[in-house]
């Protein structure tokens, strides 16, 4: 991407409004004029006349225009209707009242539908009611709050038969259409003291100006008719009719979404780089221009974003939301290594050992962690009683005290106060102290039937998952905008807010036909007949408006319009407007760095000083695949750290077969109580050997059925092989010795270590002879395979040679659910390797040989090849698919 020029050193201009001539300045100039010459024809002094903007932006603007053409003397008042509502009297909400934040509203929302449906739905439901409820309303506020409150009770009755469902079937959603008008026509709205005496005609402006934009105001329309003759309407951009670019359109079409993203960035950058600015970057995908905002900000560009972005994407609400996951008593084992690793109260290093731990373990549960015996000393200090303190129900107000405590105690509170996202998150979900009264209040409001707002279930006790539930929500409903220093030279804003602002370019990413629709879809739930009978503006009124949007974008003087071609394997359409334009596509506006390909040898490394201090079956397995494996994963211990994953693997039920056989064996010891004993015993193993690895987690424990549904067949045909296996009364037979053995051993200068499934012992008449068994749940053809070269089978004769024995006898156990492919034997079959003893001798020789070359510093060649090379975790290092034929 090319990189941002200061402007002092380009050599250029600064193309800026300040110095260009622009169309919207000479828009506002001529506006101006007209403004003072209806002042004059009206005999209304400059201070008497309110000018009411389409949005808050251009208040600012219309100040400086009328400010240059009048540099002395009283000035208009640009304003818009919330902030002339401010400036007139402050605005106390009362408890039922709608659109003040997310956090009330959504409480408020419940008790209404508690009220009028108790008990009726399930949670999942009226989860879902509460949330669109709130929606309705909230798209119902700007029309109650064009209607004086006195009228709005009058102003709602007939409207209320019209939104009674036509069938049984819509039910819901003509109770949902009921309520939100029912509570909008209810509400008191931070605007109703422009309806008070002190706002009326001749109180504190004689002459009302209404600057109209693309959309319809009904606040404004309605004000406008209320002042009658004292107001008069004016077309903001009647000005820029007929305004051209000055260069035509560039078009960009990009590949996908990440091309589109940096070719947007490289567009901005490039504007920049000539002097104009600032520049305007449209959100019409909000997803791809936070990601255009986050190159610019790291190529040093200072962006100002006034549509923000939702609070709950935010990392500060990550980091609260971690909490309450981790508190979770179903809590996976990621859950809670994500609330450690972002809490300061525990050191990192344990953390760390923890997460090796849990790994290696396999445990994917938090319950199951707490309760297992290789985690117990490592699992950090106060955390259960930190979580544990958040399960119990509780009252809302209890809830934020609760919270704020816990975010204190596991040491998130003082960053989130450090973070300007964090301050807004402590402040929307009143978890400052003393802030959590309002809720309080309201919910004691609508406890008591108060406010206007039934008599609900507001101070109900809260459960985890409920409260989880609601703070997800508010930060769903809350916006961030990040604070900006100084002048921004990029500003993100809407395409609608373009209007009566001067920018030295536009760049537009998100032309596809998805994200710029010139049909654009009404929000809401809301029927066409509702929509015409509520007043809420038609499908043909937002195509009307986006269409004159559109035209505004294409009078800037600058314009670079990009959209993608794919989206996620799918072809995309420009959008219609875009394929309307006769412009020609432009070249890419990144920098080009030419790259020459470059021959890729095969890898040839030596580390003759980074020897492992012991090795393992595995690791001599890996040196004679390939030495490069080897080197890569034993020496450099670039090892891939297991998948903590909540649902059971094929791994983690070869685990729990090695965990139920092993104790198995080890209460059994040389007792024989029969079959039905032996069934019962290992059944009662299986289980609970299952709940302490947390196999039974995930959805409702359904991750580990499939196993479950295989075991009577694994236990049943091991039962069959067991009967004829070992000593029993009046035969001779292998003794079970011990299960999971630790063993060392030495090669020359080289130790040994590994852990054997299972030894038995053999009586012979030269004495007891060790029997090594290794358990294995793979494929009857893989396991047989296993045996067939005896010096190819690594790893039962490096298990022989940890053994001190002159004479011993090693095999596979094979265990399946089913017989072999040949039908003679059974679902658990010994597979014994009859050259057990040369294979160790040789392993012996061998393995010292080997590692005398590597310690020597011999090139270690990558020399995979087929399987070895499939699921080679150093694939990636080798680069064995790019390299070059000699």
């Amino acid at each position: 991407m090319t990189p941002v020029s200061p402007i002092r050193d380009t050599g250029l201009p600064v193309a800026g409004p300040a110095s260009m001539d622009h169309a919207v300045e000479r828009a506002w100039a001529g506006l101006v004029q007209r403004l003072d010459h209806l002042s004059r024809e009206h005999a209304v002094p400059a201070s008497r006349v309110v000018v009411l903007v389409p949005y808050a932006q251009l208040m600012g603007i219309g100040q400086r225009a009328w400010a240059t053409a009048h540099p002395s003397g009283f000035a208009l008042r640009f304003e818009s209707t919330r902030n002339w509502a401010a400036s007139l009297s402050p605005f106390v909400p009362g408890p039922g009242d709608l659109g003040v934040d997310m956090a009330r509203d959504t409480l408020i929302a419940a008790a209404l539908i508690e009220r009028v449906a108790p008990a009726r739905a399930d949670a999942a439901l009226r989860a879902l009611m509460v949330t669109r409820l709130v929606e309705a309303a909230r798209q119902l506020a700007p029309l109650a709050a064009a209607v004086p409150p006195a009228q709005r009770l009058a102003w709602a009755e007939p409207l209320r038969a019209g939104l009674a469902p036509p069938l049984p079937s819509l039910q819901w959603e003509g109770l949902l259409a009921t309520l939100a008008l029912t509570w909008a026509s209810t509400s008191a709205y931070a605007t109703d003291a422009l309806w008070m005496p002190w706002a009326q005609p001749g109180a504190s402006a004689d002459l009302l100006v209404l600057l109209q934009g693309f959309q319809q105001n009904p606040l404004a329309d309605a004000l406008a008719a209320h002042w009658g003759e004292r107001a008069v309407r004016m077309a903001l951009d009647s000005g820029q009719q007929g305004a051209d670019a000055t260069t035509p359109p560039r078009l960009h079409a990009c590949a996908d979404a990440e091309d589109e993203a940096q070719r947007a960035a490289a567009c901005v950058i490039e504007q920049i780089n000539a002097g104009r600015m600032p520049v305007a970057l449209v959100a019409n995908d909000r997803l791809l221009t936070r990601r255009v905002s986050a190159m610019l900000q790291g190529a040093g560009v200072s962006v100002r974003d006034e549509t923000g972005w939702k609070l709950s994407t935010t990392h500060v609400a990550s980091r609260l939301m971690s909490l309450l996951r981790a508190a979770d008593a179903r809590a996976s084992m990621d859950e809670v290594l994500d609330l450690l690793k972002q809490a300061t109260a525990w050191p990192e290093a344990l953390v760390l050992r923890l997460e090796q731990a849990a790994r290696s373990a396999g445990v994917s549960r938090w319950a199951s962690a707490r309760q297992h015996p290789a985690l117990a000393e490592l699992l950090p200090d106060g955390l259960e009683p930190l979580l544990e303190g958040l399960r119990a129900h509780r009252p809302l107000a209890r809830w934020l005290d609760d919270l704020a405590g816990a975010l204190k105690v596991c040491g998130l509170w003082t960053p989130l106060e450090a973070d300007a996202a964090g301050q807004q998150m402590l402040q929307v979900l009143r978890l400052i102290e003393g802030s959590g009264m309002e809720l309080s209040h309201v919910t004691d409001a609508i406890a008591s039937g108060g406010g206007g707002v039934a008599r609900g279930s507001g101070a109900r006790p809260l459960s985890l998952s409920a409260f989880t539930a609601w703070v997800r929500t508010v930060l769903e409903g809350a916006s961030f905008q990040p604070r900006g220093e100084g002048e921004a030279l990029v500003v993100v804003l809407p395409m609608p807010q373009l209007l009566g602002r001067a920018f030295a370019a536009t760049v537009v990413p998100g032309c596809d036909e998805s994200h710029l629709s010139p049909n654009p879809e009404p929000p809401g739930e809301w029927t066409n007949a509702q929509r015409e009978l509520l007043g809420l503006p038609s499908r043909e009124a937002l195509a009307q408006a986006a269409g004159r949007a559109w035209q505004a974008t294409l009078a800037s003087p600058q314009l670079d319009l990009l959209w993608r071609t794919q989206d996620r394997g799918e072809s995309v359409l420009p959008s219609a407007w875009v394929q309307s334009l006769a412009a020609v596509p432009c070249a890419d506006p990144r920098a080009q760095r030419p790259l020459r390909a470059m021959a890729q040898p095969r890898p040839m490394p030596a580390a003759a000083d980074v020897l492992p201090a012991s090795l393992s079956a595995s690791a001599y397995q890996d040196l004679r695949d390939c030495p490069y494996r080897f080197f890569a994963l034993r020496q450099l211990r670039l090892v891939e750290a297991p998948e903590l994953e909540s649902e059971p693997d094929q791994r983690d039920m070869g685990n729990w077969l090695h965990a139920v056989l092993r104790s198995f064996h080890e209460q059994r010891a040389d007792a024989r109580p029969g079959r039905e004993a032996d069934r019962a015993h290992l059944d009662r193993l299986a289980e609970h050997t299952a709940s302490a690895m947390g196999l039974h987690g995930g959805e409702g424990g359904a991750g580990f059925l499939p196993y479950q549904a295989v075991w009577p067949a694994l236990r049943e045909g091991y039962l069959d092989w067991l009967a004829g296996f070992e000593a029993a009364e009046g035969r001779a037979g292998p003794r079970f010795v011990s299960a999971e053995a630790a063993l060392n051993a030495s090669a020359g200068p080289w130790r040994l270590f590994g852990k054997l499934d299972r030894i038995d012992v053999q009586d012979s008449p030269e004495g007891p002879i060790p029997f090594v068994i290794d358990y294995k749940t793979e494929s009857r053809g893989k396991t047989t395979e296993r045996v067939k070269e005896p010096l190819e089978d690594t790893q039962l004769a490096f298990y022989a040679a940890l053994l001190p024995d002159e004479n011993l006898r090693a095999a596979y156990l094979s265990i399946t659910d089913k017989r072999g492919d040949s039908g003679k034997d059974g679902p658990t079959w010994l597979v014994e390797q009859p050259e057990v003893l040369m294979a160790r001798d040789q392993l012996r020789a061998g393995l010292a040989h080997d590692m005398a070359r590597v310690a020597a510093g011999h090139p270690m060649p990558a020399l995979g090849e087929g399987r070895v090379c499939d699921f080679c975790a150093a694939r990636g290092l080798c680069r064995k698919d790019f390299w070059t034929p000699a």
